[in-house]
């Protein structure tokens, strides 16, 4: 929807609506994302967790149309909100309340998420140089101790 200069303070009201209905349930649906994302990183669920992020991208990208189609009235959606019926404006005052709570909470479950990823990048990597060392441990010893042939043998005649 691409805002028109022409538009009746009643279209105006419905569009600014139908944008922030959207934009509300992109955010919920991106909340629930995260919220699944969260336990797929804490369950270590690698490839479940690729394809929701992926999910995760498209919504994002529906967020910023969304976005880009609020920017004219941006601005303005609180006196949008005002000038609109009684119980349509409360409702957009009250979406555009629920969109900051929700865009805070993905926000925090987010930064969890990447705190969680970044220590078990971190325990892996420890793995890792554990199992390195461990190796060439194991590697020095061989070294250490060659084998030598015998130096006596039996012999028949």
């Amino acid at each position: 929807m691409t805002p028109q200069t022409n538009l009746s303070t009643a279209d105006e009201s419905n569009e600014v609506f139908t944008l922030l209905q959207k934009q509300r349930d992109l955010y919920r649906e991106l909340k629930s994302h995260s919220e699944q994302q969260d336990a797929l990183i804490a369950n270590g669920e690698t490839d479940q967790l690729l394809s929701l992020l992926a999910q995760r991208q498209r919504l994002i990208d529906g967020l910023g149309q969304v976005s880009s189609s609020l920017a004219p009235y941006r601005s303005r959606i609180a006196a949008i909100a005002d000038q609109a019926s009684g119980e349509m404006g409360e409702q957009m005052r009250s979406m555009v309340e629920e969109v900051r709570v929700l865009l805070e909470s993905i926000i925090a479950t987010d930064d969890k998420g990447k705190a969680d990823l970044e220590a078990a990048r971190d325990k892996v990597g420890g793995q890792i140089r554990q199992a390195a060392g461990a190796v060439a441990a194991a590697g020095a010893y061989g070294k250490a101790a060659p084998v030598s042939s015998p130096k006596f043998t039996e012999q028949r005649g």
